[in-house]
């Protein structure tokens, strides 16, 4: 799945170990996992926050609107 390989790619690019990038977003390792192999998907919720951790700022700003709360 093209969306899970930017996600992997992103994370990557900053240098976060998949456990680290799932702790910091609160999301479990072995879901994480699975999304970046196309095998699950993130809620919107989760989506965003992990969004924010890697460094896809404007995806996490997008996704705001759809969570109903306005963190910065």
């Amino acid at each position: 799945m093209q969306g899970s390989s930017l996600l992997k790619q992103a994370r990557e690019a900053k240098q976060l170990s998949l456990r680290r990038a799932a702790a910091q977003a609160g999301i479990d390792p072995a879901h994480l996992s699975r999304v970046e192999r196309g095998e699950r998907q993130l809620s919107v919720e989760a989506l965003q926050r992990l969004a924010q951790v890697v460094g896809l700022h404007e995806l996490a700003a997008n996704l705001r609107p759809f969570i109903g709360e306005s963190k910065p």
